[in-house]
C-alpha cells in the first residue's frame, strides 16, 4: 500500500504541460485492466478522456481544488461501475432473504478494486495515477456515461513516471533463455 501512495504522491509534482500521452499506451493500459481477475462477470466502464474539450468536462464535475490539474493532464481517466448489473448477476437464482445488502456491498467493494488496479496497471506501464477526491459523480454520469446504468466511482490523471526507465524495463526476460520442459 505505501509503495503505491509513494507513487501517487510523485504526481502531485509533475510538469505543468506535460507531453500528452500516447493512444498505443492508454491501449496497452486498457488491454492490462482487460486481464484484471477483480472484474469478473462486471467489469469497471473506462473512459480515457484525452481532448480538451472533454477534459474542461471533466472539470466541471470536480471540486474546484483539481480543476487546473485535470486541464493540464496529460490524459485522464473515468471509471464507472454498473451496480445494477453486479446486484442482478449475484440475486439471479437466490431468494432475495438479506443477500441484496450482501450483494450492494460486495459490488462497492468491486469498484474500489478495479480503480486500484487502474493505478497498478499504469505503474506497471510506467504511468502514474493520481486519484481526485470529491467529484460530482451525478455530474460525470451525465456528461460521461448517459442513458446507462454505471455510476462514476474513480477519477484520476494519468502521467508519464519520471522515475521509470521503460525502454531499460523492457523485454524482462531474456529470449535467449530455453522454454521449460513439462512436468510430467
Amino acid at each position: 500500500m505505501s509503495a503505491v501512495l509513494l507513487r501517487l504522491d510523485a504526481a502531485a509534482h509533475s510538469p505543468r504541460n506535460p507531453a500528452p500521452l500516447e493512444r498505443s499506451r492508454l491501449g496497452e493500459l486498457h488491454a492490462l485492466l482487460a486481464l484484471d481477475s477483480i472484474a469478473g462477470a462486471s467489469p469497471a466502464r473506462t473512459l480515457f478522456v484525452v481532448s480538451e474539450a472533454n477534459k474542461a468536462r471533466l472539470a466541471l464535475g470536480a471540486c474546484p481544488s483539481v480543476r487546473e490539474r485535470i486541464l493540464g493532464a496529460p490524459a485522464c481517466a473515468v471509471v464507472g461501475y454498473d451496480f445494477p448489473f453486479a446486484v442482478n448477476l449475484v440475486l439471479s437464482g437466490q431468494p432475495d432473504d438479506g443477500v441484496a445488502a450482501t450483494a450492494i456491498r460486495t459490488a462497492a467493494r468491486s469498484a474500489a478494486l478495479q480503480g486500484e488496479a487502474l493505478a497498478r496497471a499504469a505503474a506497471a506501464l510506467g504511468l502514474v495515477a493520481t486519484p481526485f477526491a470529491n467529484f460530482d459523480a451525478a455530474a460525470l454520469k451525465a456528461g460521461f456515461f448517459a442513458g446507462t446504468e454505471a455510476t462514476v466511482v474513480f477519477v484520476c490523471r494519468l502521467d508519464p513516471d519520471p522515475a521509470s526507465d521503460r525502454a531499460g524495463a523492457i523485454p524482462l526476460i531474456p529470449r535467449s533463455l530455453p522454454c521449460p520442459k513439462p512436468l510430467n
